[in-house]
């Protein structure tokens, strides 16, 4: 079902120099680049049920130079926005801002910090502050509720997995499309269990692994599987609350200890081979049982090494066996939406299957940048609007998340001889290099710096804790 057209009405628009009433046709320049247009009973965001009144309003591109102006008119209103954006802080969340900005969409940001980069941007019209959705998930959801009576977003875009895991319980209660697959096809995906057992009934490859559940079994799961081996929850977040993450390990004894954290925190652990290849990921969106939109990136490298983002990413050609891997098991679970299936390759060349997450990824932008706008069709898709179609993308484009390549750089020195860990010597020639190769970095657009400012006195701030803290360890 397609979006539809703006139609000409009888409204009054809001202007620092006054009010004003005429007949308006679909979008009125207000000079400089502001554009104001009525907003009928549903408007071309898609949200439904909104009423022509004078303190109804939208704002349309470009916005260069007068968010502040925007935001004023935007105060004069409690349906204000058509999409907020959750999670700030996430990489992924400004892109998702910048992208639905550019389309003209009015885009707000939620987040539990004072001054997350999503919010910073040029096309953010609005910021709310949340409590943190692991720490009080009651409260998370309370202040969510609140943000929506006020706000009145037609789609809520989540960026990070407890943000998911928190909404799961109460989106069938929000007045608001959550951009998230069914619950059915949810349960599937967050859980790396479920996932290797429906990827051995599809015939997907992936490593040699073994569950275990308890303590006493872990010594024969590490009998079979071997060092280097990866450790990984069955699911990331435990039913505390707390984030579990992947773990490589090269002795057993180390192996042994982070099995036995992530048992102690109540989940079970699949050990997994370690797979020697390169990192391929394929991202999709799925809607009406068809893909619009695909891309396939390769990560050479990851922060941390083993089971954490990529920090250095290119845009590649969609390969043949990864993909019909990556559909065949979205199709699978059901998961409309976006999705990103993540492989390594073997010794051999096959791709061994990793997970798949059923979120908005934080590699996203180097898609974005290539050519697929992943936030638009997702929005579009939540919205229950016409999914726009991807024609190809640019391959061989680089993009850089400069802060985790420095956390790249500090593991590998750190972690010398563990799985993924390059030889010092060969980690600090391949960080410097990189600043001569031709490539994007994130969070940096001309057009839109703030942004990139934040994002760096917070990591200089963070970098600086963790010097004093060491140093204050150390006895220095």
């Amino acid at each position: 079902m397609g979006r539809p057209a703006a139609t000409e009405a009888l409204a009054e628009w809001v202007y620092p120099g006054g009010v004003v009433g005429q007949d308006v046709s679909p979008v009125t320049s207000l000079g400089g680049g502001v554009y104001i247009r009525p907003t009928p009973a549903r408007d071309v965001s898609g949200r439904k049920g909104c009423h022509i009144a004078s303190s109804t309003w939208t704002t349309g591109t470009p916005l260069s130079g007068h968010r502040e102006r925007a935001t004023r008119l935007g105060t004069m209103s409690p349906s204000e926005l058509d999409v907020l954006v959750l999670d700030g802080r996430q990489r992924q969340s400004l892109v998702a801002v910048r992208s639905l900005g550019r389309a003209g969409l009015r885009v707000g940001v939620a987040e539990v910090g004072s001054a997350p980069p999503a919010a910073a941007s040029r096309w953010c019209l609005a910021r709310e502050r949340q409590p943190e959705p692991d720490g009080d998930p009651e409260g998370f959801v309370e202040s969510l509720g609140e943000i929506l009576s006020r706000r009145a977003p037609n789609v809520l875009i989540p960026a990070h997995d407890g943000t998911v895991e928190a909404l799961r319980s109460c989106r069938d209660r929000l007045e608001a499309s959550v951009a998230l697959a069914s619950e059915t096809a949810l349960e599937v995906a967050v859980d790396k269990e479920r996932t290797v057992a429906l990827a051995d009934r599809l015939g997907v490859a992936r490593p040699r692994t073994v569950v275990v559940r308890d303590p006493s079994e872990l010594s024969g799961a590490l009998a079979e599987i071997g060092t280097p081996v990866v450790l990984k929850p069955s699911t990331s977040w435990t039913p505390s609350g707390r984030r579990l993450r992947c773990v490589g390990a090269a002795r057993r004894d180390d192996a042994i200890a982070a099995a036995r954290a992530m048992l102690g925190a109540g989940v079970p652990v699949l050990l997994q081979e370690w797979a020697p290849g390169r990192r391929e990921a394929i991202s999709l969106v799925r809607a009406g049982g068809a893909f619009p939109m695909r891309f396939a990136q390769v990560a050479h490298r990851m922060a941390p090494p083993i089971g954490g983002g990529s920090v250095v990413r290119e845009s590649i050609p969609l390969p043949l066996d990864a993909t019909d891997a990556a559909e065949a098991l979205v199709d699978a679970m059901d998961l409309d939406g976006y999705s990103e299936v993540e492989f390594r390759r073997d010794a051999a060349g096959t791709p061994l299957l990793m997970e798949v997450n059923p979120r908005l990824s934080a590699s996203v932008e180097i898609a974005v940048r290539a050519g697929v706008d992943f936030p638009r069709a997702l929005y579009a898709w939540a919205a229950g609007g016409e999914v726009p179609a991807s024609h190809g993308y640019r391959t061989g484009v680089r993009m850089r998340w400069l802060g985790g390549d420095v956390h790249w750089l500090w593991r590998t020195l750190r972690t010398q001889g563990a799985p993924d860990s390059l030889p010092a010597r060969s980690a600090v020639q391949l960080f410097a290099r990189d600043f001569f190769r031709p490539g994007g970095y994130d969070y940096l657009v001309p057009s839109d710096p703030r942004p990139a400012v934040v994002a760096t006195r917070q990591f200089v701030a963070k970098a600086g804790r963790a010097v004093a803290a060491g140093i204050g360890k150390n006895g220095g």
